[in-house]
């Protein structure tokens, strides 16, 4: 640091006083200097304070304090800090329930608005003893901003905390732009006051929420370009895959705290409180995420999302076999200058060769684990899934053939068979390896490639040769009979299912007749199956009965 202002005495006396402000313990080490994130940048820039709960660990940026003319209000910033971990938000799945109801009530948001809505609530707390030390905080985030223009959403949050805590109106917010403001918003104080006296009197935090997104929506502007910056809005961390599917399945908790606020006139027409689709919703919280997050984890979040489908057609649900290890190491060699040398078992070497170990090594190669044998009769299955245009993205909207895909690809991996798929549209098909559990084969069966509609004869007469005792499965439509309609293809698709245990034609179509009459020389074969679904909601009860003739019996 370069002030000796903060002395570690100073700085361990007002950790002390900020755990009593709050009389609780928590397992957190305290306060060390931040630092900056970007050296050459301007601290202006940098956060004031924030906990870093991988490492349990108070950060606070000492030289940004003491610019900004707050260096009397460590306590206060600490306090502030122990305040988020110890009580608001508490959880991060409490964090993550705020931010899927936001996006319900605000969809398309940019930035969330839960940091600020627990800064309502820990500077409250904080402000009951200690308001002027808040005060300097915020009144040199301004000056370190340059004091330029603030935005309706910061000048309307100043304002709460003058009614809050008493204070002339402009003592906090910029003087010159009260006129402005008032003009643009008219009632912006006296809503500001009527805020001040109603948010912390509200009985459960659910309706406190609910008050807070239907008020300061008004503050927003376009909720898709809405961004803001606080002197203490980046110290709540993210909510992890976990948090995020458990709040998006509580939607039934909110709806008292919902109806009692549509009683008391705070939501109307401008907010959406109707129940987005899932993977709507889905889409919703994880599309302003901050970095390269988003796709993985809304990948994770859609793949949870098609398991409890998955799961409300397979009625039994055994327990799932244990993972086998991918690889397995083989005897022991010796290595020879040539050979690649991570395969070298060094600590095999060590321990057989002593001293000689670094001239005399030991290579081992890696070879595939072999899986434990499936349920007696049980073949292995592989899955040809139509993906072309005529049916949507499984990432964003529900694809039932995705659905009849994933059914029949856990209740086979749930009696220890293995899974291979093949997903097409019109050209390069992706195709995976022997998959052994669930979530390989969940994750892999949400690809989408799009396009018009060709089925791979040639991958399917390969793969019939490889394998000649697995169960087939195509899932497909009507495209599917057009592709099939050139002797080659039929031709190729009958020695295919004389090759296999059974290969079954699973397809949408209003039609039966007209398919029995393309596929006439297939169902000749004992082999071959159809079957037809009509619907295509229908596909996934389709798929449970399926697996249930094929798998069960």
């Amino acid at each position: 640091m370069s002030t000796s202002r903060f002395t570690p005495e100073h700085i361990a006396g007002c950790w002390r006083d900020a755990l009593a402000l709050w009389d609780v313990q928590v397992r957190l080490s305290p306060p060390e200097p931040h630092i900056p994130f970007r050296p050459d940048a301007d601290h202006a820039n940098e956060p004031l304070a924030y906990i870093d709960l991988t490492k349990r660990q108070v950060f606070v940026h000492f030289e940004l304090l003491e610019s900004m003319g707050a260096a009397d209000s460590l306590m206060a910033v600490l306090a502030h800090e122990i305040g988020h971990h110890a009580r608001f938000p508490h959880t991060l799945g409490w964090d993550a329930e705020l931010r899927v109801m936001e996006q319900r009530l605000l969809p398309g948001l940019k930035q969330s608005l839960t940091n600020l809505f627990y800064d309502l609530q820990v500077n409250e707390f904080v402000g009951r003893t200690h308001p002027e030390d808040l005060c300097r905080v915020y009144r040199g985030f301004q000056r370190t901003q340059g004091g330029g223009e603030v935005s309706p959403m910061f000048f309307f949050y100043l304002a709460i905390y003058e009614e809050l805590w008493g204070r002339e109106p402009g003592d906090l917010v910029p003087r010159a732009a009260m006129a402005p403001m008032e003009e643009q918003f008219p009632g912006l104080r006296a809503e500001a006051r009527m805020f001040a006296q109603t948010f912390y009197a509200l009985p459960h935090p659910r309706l406190q929420f609910l008050y807070f997104c239907a008020t300061f929506i008004r503050y927003l502007g376009k909720l898709d370009e809405t961004t803001y910056t606080l002197p203490l809005g980046d110290d709540v961390s993210l909510p992890d895959v976990d948090d995020w599917d458990s709040a998006l399945q509580s939607g039934g908790r909110w709806e008292d705290a919902l109806e009692e606020a549509r009683a008391k006139g705070w939501l109307d027409e401008a907010h959406d409180t109707k129940a987005p689709d899932a993977l709507d919703h889905i889409n919703r919280v994880t599309q302003h995420l901050p970095g390269t997050g988003r796709g993985k984890l809304r990948r994770a979040l859609v793949a949870r999302h098609y398991r409890r489908l998955v799961d409300q057609h397979l009625l039994k649900l055994p327990s799932a076999p244990s993972k086998p290890e991918p690889y397995l190491r083989t005897t022991p060699e010796a290595w020879e200058y040539g050979d690649d040398p991570s395969a070298i078992d060094w600590t095999l070497t060590v321990l057989t060769q002593g001293h000689l170990a670094a001239v005399s090594p030991l290579r081992r190669e890696l070879e595939a684990d072999v899986p434990p044998a499936s349920e007696l009769g049980v073949p292995s299955v592989e899955l040809y899934l139509d993906t072309s245009g005529s049916m949507p993205n499984p990432d964003a909207q529900l694809n039932t053939m995705t659905l009849a895909a994933q059914v029949l690809s856990a209740s086979a991996l749930r009696k220890q068979a293995k899974v291979r798929g093949i997903i097409y549209s019109h050209t390069d098909p992706k195709l995976s390896p022997w998959m052994y559990d669930e979530e390989t084969a969940r994750e892999f069966l949400l690809h989408y490639i799009g396009g018009g509609t060709m089925f791979p004869f040639d991958v399917l007469g390969t793969l019939s040769k490889e394998r000649p005792d697995a169960l087939r499965v195509i899932i497909s439509d009507s495209d599917f009979l057009s592709n099939v309609a050139t002797d080659e293809h039929m031709k190729m698709l009958v020695e295919a299912t004389r090759r296999s245990r059974l290969l079954v034609a699973l397809l949408a179509l209003p039609d039966e007749h007209r398919a029995r009459q393309a596929l006439a020389p297939a169902l000749k074969e004992r082999n071959f199956r159809l079957v037809v679904v009509k619907w295509l909601s229908d596909f996934g009860p389709a798929a449970a009965a399926l697996s249930q003739a094929l798998l069960e019996k």
